[in-house]
Parts: C-alpha cells; structure tokens; sequence
C-alpha cells in the first residue's frame, strides 16, 4: 500500500488499519468454528462457501448495521455536521451520495455473500473457545485454525474484502460520524484533491462495508472478521456458484477456491498453507473424528497431518 492509500484509509478506514496492525502484532490466526460435515467438504473439495446474508443464524445483523447508519446519517447534530463539511467541499455530494447508496441497499440485503470467521489469539490454542464451541458446529463441532495472510493480502481477484465486525450500538455509530467528520477536517485539503468521484467511492465503499459488518454490542466476544462478496456489483471468474441445501433451505452458494493465484495477488490459500490446525471440538467421538481428519490432511497434501489435528477435551455442559 502506497503513502496516498495509507493516507486515505487512515481517514476513512482507521479501525481497518489498527486491526490489521494487532493481527500482526500479536500473531493473531483466524478459525471458523464449524461442524465435522462442513470442515470435511472445505477440505476434500478445496473451497470456502459464502452464504447468502439472509441464511446467517441471525438476519437481524445485517438490518442492526443498516439501521444505525441510516439513523446516524440522516438525524442529530453529527450526521449533519458530517453532511456540511461534504457539501462544503463538493455542493451537493450527499444528496448524491445518499441517492447511490439508496439504489443499491436492498441488494446489499438480499444478494450479499458472506463467510465469517473469528480471531484466533495463541492461547486458544490447544482448546479452542468455550463459548464458541456452545454456539456452532452442533453435536459434531470442529475448529479450523486458519492462517490470516489470505485475509490481509491486498488482491481483487475474488471481489470480495475481508473486514472486522463493528460491534456498535446507535450512539456509538452517532461517534463514528463525530470522529470521520473530525478527520475530514483536519485533511480537508488532501481529501478534495482527491476528487469528488474517488470520494464518493470511498464513502459508499464505508457505508457499505458498515451497514453490512456491524453487530450488535453483546456479540462482541466472537472477534468476528466477515469476507463479503457484492456479485451485483462486481463478479469475480474465479467464484463459481452453486444451489445447496443447507438445514433443509436450498440456496445459492459462491465459492471461493483454496487454491493460489499468484499473478494476482493470492499466496497462502492452498489447503496445506492455509489450514494451521484442527481443534476437535467436545463430543463423544472425538478420537474416531482425529484420525479422520488427519486422513483428510493428508490427502489434501498436509505434511505430517497428525501434527495439525488436536482434541479440545472441554467437558462442555
């Protein structure tokens, strides 16, 4: 990333930068908790599914996000403020601003694609996390620890962007357009140089982004990151899709394939790199489910495969 990009998401994107710092920082991995069937059909098909938003456990994620935002924007004195240092630098541009982003909001809720996945800190290690274990997966669950370059890598070969989860309520979203308003003044003169084209991008790319990956406050033990993918508004070659049935509901599925592609930018995605480890998570089978895996690594390509897969051992209640 060039001084200009670093520049622009420091103003529009800081959170992003201050996460991708700590992962890098504190080494940090990622996981999906899971259950055994869908690890198994990542590893032996070689590819990560990405559901549609209104399939997520709880839909009402996705409206919480919308709703703040919209709120936010349109009443109270920081939403205005935001809007008039705008439309002192370009007249107009929230007015335009807003009549793009309202074209292409009911999209964004009924046609965007999501995979989600949680940080993963080092001490999680050898037992995964207790609450996490309780929430996915059923009676089967597994962890696949996954490294994080795939995530943090700069590439637009798959058209779809990883992002951490906000977790905000509606006065902390009001902050949010207190603080964006505050480093648009402060870099007033940058920002329209850039001009008003690339700054629409920027802020509809952020509402986007916002709207689609903000949860509510109580969820925020999951350090949850979302790769979301907008076929709608750009479609990448390299996601195939398919009709599944999942929990007994057919529906579209895109799918990224773990594999490289180094002419463009996508390095570590192949199942031996990027898979870590399996965690078993606790159930009655936990011995039988070790040795499976550790026979799908190694079909998969894994070097010493029995080194990669753990059992949790949590008595889990």
């Amino acid at each position: 990333m060039d001084t200009e990009h670093k520049k622009i998401y420091s103003i529009f994107y800081p959170r992003y930068l201050e996460k991708i710092k700590q992962i890098s920082d504190e080494k940090l991995k990622f996981v999906q908790y899971t259950s055994a069937e869908s690890a198994v059909e990542i590893i032996r098909k070689g590819e990560v599914w990405l559901r549609n938003s209104q399939c997520m456990n709880d839909f009402s994620e996705v409206h919480h996000g919308l709703d703040c935002l919209v709120k936010s924007y349109n009443t109270g004195d920081q939403g205005r403020l935001f809007k008039d240092i705008l439309d002192e630098m370009y007249p107009g541009i929230t007015d335009r601003l807003s009549s793009l982003f309202d074209s292409w909001a009911s999209s964004f809720k009924a046609n965007t694609y999501l995979a989600c996945v949680s940080e993963h800190p080092l001490e999680e290690n050898e037992y995964g996390r207790l609450s996490m274990w309780r929430a996915y997966g059923g009676d089967r669950p597994v962890a696949i620890v996954l490294n994080h370059e795939p995530f943090t890598n700069t590439t637009d070969a798959f058209k779809a962007y990883s992002h951490p989860v906000h977790y905000v309520n509606h006065e902390d979203f009001r902050k949010e357009f207190q603080s964006i308003t505050a480093r648009i003044r402060k870099n007033f003169g940058f920002i329209q140089g850039l001009g008003e084209s690339r700054v629409t991008n920027n802020l509809f790319d952020l509402f986007k982004t916002t709207a689609l990956c903000s949860k509510h406050p109580g969820f925020k033990e999951e350090r949850e990151w979302r790769v979301v993918y907008t076929p709608e508004q750009e479609t990448s070659q390299h996601i195939k899709t398919s009709i599944e049935t999942i929990n007994a509901v057919p529906q579209e599925i895109c799918k990224i394939p773990l594999k490289d592609i180094p002419d463009e930018g996508v390095v570590g995605l192949s199942v031996p790199e990027f898979i870590d480890r399996i965690i078993i998570g606790p159930n009655d089978q936990e011995e039988v489910m070790k040795k499976t895996f550790e026979k799908l690594l190694g079909e998969a390509g894994c070097e010493r495969p029995e080194e990669k897969v753990f059992v949790s051992g949590i008595p889990l209640r």
